[in-house]
């Protein structure tokens, strides 16, 4: 799109532009002239540890010099992991040397990406920490002889069956609404033996089967080592123990002052494959921690066990609302258990929580690894993307992996909740003949949609020192800029967590296979599209999901913190809840502008009575509606809400 190359040039311009005023005279009396010319280390790229930062820690901060790095991404090296003394001691010998050079580090917070194992530490001795799943696994019984009950066996997954019941099907298969029959203590030895009544004559036997999560999984690929139960924060807490007051422990005084942030790296829940794309698992699976039964019950009121079925079946009652609460719940856990505790410990102990999640491309990968983004990104002091791939004469912002949505959401997230930076972990596969300048010109995409940090994984190892200070010159200058304004637009787009949620299915093969999900791949297109056509307006925006949507003061504008929207877009949105919905039409009302994008409201069985719903929906289709006499007290009821508590 013509937009992007049009932004790429306006970040250029901006950054001309005040390089050509800090060469006045008058710059050493102007802060702001100052801080461009020669940005501080805080505001320059960090590069990870690679083959040309292994030398002695002084010949290390010599060279980061010479290429005009802000610092160092790095950790403790040695084996046992976290116990080495001589690594330690190396260790605070390159904190030592830049500290010397007024350089900063950032901690990588693993031995091996995922964060979370402390190389294995944190499931030693503490097998009840690995990451667990519910694998789901059905089958359909036809009673054969009319009127007489039928005897059945049925060997279930490995692992310890949570909930197995009988539910009873209508001559099309489809699920009759009465109370499935529990068989659960039926189970024994993985086995299932049952004599179904033989009204009515079918049914479906379902199982959800709690066992770990590894096979197929991230885990195995990335390092051979199971991985913690990110939904557990006694697991988190061990994680913290281990590792994170151990680098406070032995970096005495550089912690804090030298060393400045840890960062963390693609965890997840680990509940979608990632394994070989030819293979079938036998069975989908979903993230699972024993607390969820007691959440889910002080949460929404109703044994979670009535809304497992719907979660992997379309034909059950309340399916978007049970869907809906299941990975709402997982969402705000993860991030409770795991993101929010280790920055709430960063906050404490005077450093910075930095970390990017896995997969963050796709809405489809959103629900497999996490429900829904917006509480983890909310809970990370800086939240952060990875950029690997910067090949040659692929600079453009559509063509970093995700494009545009991938750095949106954490920008926004950021803009929403007041958090100062965004990172980006950038630059794993550049080699040559990509020049610097179009790896400058890759990260100035990301600076456009409002990345102002940078960690680099390879490009270290690719360029010489003159081209590398070109890089960090110009990145320092634009992090600089872009930290001492606030970003400001009238736009928003929804981010459509419930619509996604309504069409998904746990897969049973790799998430790429996105095609599995059509429901959920059309609201995936259709909020791709709209970000992507926004920009191209050209007009920027930030994401906002239902919660941010439901805390907001509503009137002619959505304001939510220091941020305020006076058009709101709905991209493939089919599910909305009853408040949102109302907080629409509401908006609507008072002269904000709604555009609803390849989208469909249908009614959700927790909205409310269907007439209602209704009335609401053609509301806000036809916002001018207030003259009509029906309407007036509807308006009246609902228009300029106050925000809610954060």
């Amino acid at each position: 799109m013509e937009i992007f190359n049009k932004k790429r040039s306006w970040v250029a311009g901006m950054c001309l532009l005040a390089a050509l005023q800090c060469s006045g005279k008058s710059s050493a009396d102007d802060p702001l002239k100052k801080g461009f010319a020669n940005p501080a280390a805080a505001y320059r790229a960090l590069p990870m540890e690679g083959r040309n930062f292994r030398g002695p820690p002084a010949e290390r901060a010599e060279k980061l010099a010479k290429g005009r790095w802000g610092g160092l991404h790095s950790s403790v090296h040695g084996s046992p992991y976290l116990q080495n003394v001589d690594g330690w001691g190396k260790f605070r010998e390159t904190m030592e040397a830049l500290k010397e050079r007024e350089l900063i580090s950032w901690i990588y917070d693993e031995q091996f990406y995922p964060s979370g194992r402390a190389g294995g530490l944190t499931l030693k001795d503490h097998p009840e920490f690995e990451a667990q799943g519910l694998f789901y696994t059905s089958l359909v019984v036809r009673v054969e002889a009319p009127g007489e009950r039928q005897q059945t066996q049925w060997q279930l997954p490995a692992g310890t069956p949570f909930y197995v019941a009988a539910m009873p099907l209508d001559q099309d298969l489809r699920w009759v609404e009465a109370m499935p029959l529990d068989l659960t203590a039926q189970v024994a030895n993985s086995t299932l033996t049952v004599t179904l009544p033989a009204d009515p004559p079918n049914w479906r036997l379902v199982a959800f089967v709690q066992n770990r999560l590894y096979d197929g999984t991230h885990a195995p690929i990335t390092g051979g080592k199971p991985f913690p139960n990110a939904l557990d924060p006694a697991a988190t807490r061990r994680f913290i123990d281990v590792t994170y007051e151990a680098y406070k422990r032995e970096c005495g005084s550089h912690f804090g002052t030298t060393v400045k942030a840890f960062f963390g790296d693609e965890v997840s829940l680990m509940s979608g494959y990632l394994g070989d794309t030819k293979v079938s698992y036998p069975s989908p699976a979903v993230a699972w921690y024993h607390g969820l039964p007691a959440l889910f019950k002080s949460r929404y009121g109703y044994d979670i066990r009535e809304a497992l079925p719907a979660i992997f079946e379309d034909d059950m009652s309340a399916t978007v609302r049970k869907r809906s609460d299941f990975y709402s719940l997982i969402s705000h856990q993860i991030a409770d258990a795991y993101f929010k505790q280790i920055s709430d410990w960063c906050a404490a102990n005077g450093v910075i929580s930095v970390a990017h999640l896995l997969w963050e491309e796709s809405l489809i990968y959103h629900a497999s690894f996490y429900g829904s983004v917006f509480p983890s990104f909310k809970a990370i002091t800086w939240p952060g993307i990875d950029v690997l791939g910067c090949n040659y004469g692929r600079t453009s912002g559509a063509h970093t992996e995700g494009g545009a949505v991938t750095p949106k959401l954490a920008s926004s997230v950021a803009h929403l909740f007041d958090r100062t930076r965004v990172m980006s972990e950038s630059f794993c596969f550049v080699k040559r003949p990509t020049t610097i300048e179009e790896v400058i010109a890759h990260y100035a995409w990301q600076a456009v949609l409002g990345v102002n940090a940078l960690t680099t994984i390879s490009v270290q190892d690719t360029y010489d020192d003159a081209e590398l200070g070109v890089l960090n010159d110009t990145v320092g200058r634009m992090n600089y800029l872009l930290t001492q304004g606030r970003f400001a637009t009238d736009v928003a787009i929804l981010y459509p967590s419930a619509s996604l949620w309504a069409g998904f299915k746990p897969m049973a093969r790799h998430i790429g296979f996105l095609a599995d999900n059509p429901e959920a791949k059309l609201v995936d297109d259709a909020w791709r599209e709209a970000s992507f056509q926004t920009l191209a307006g050209p007009r920027d925006f930030d994401y906002l999901d239902e919660e941010v949507l439901c805390s907001a003061h509503i009137g002619e504008k959505i304001v939510f913190g220091q941020s305020a929207y006076s058009v709101i877009i709905l991209p493939g949105v089919t599910a909305l809840s009853l408040e949102s919905l109302d907080r629409l039409c509401c908006f609507a009302e008072s002269g904000g502008t709604v555009i609803a994008y390849r989208g469909g409201l249908q009614h959700r069985s927790d909205a409310g009575p269907l007439s209602v719903w209704q009335e609401r929906a053609e509301a806000l289709k036809k916002p001018r509606a207030s003259s009509n006499s029906q309407m007036e007290p509807l308006c009246a009821r609902r228009c300029h809400w106050p925000a809610r508590r954060r």
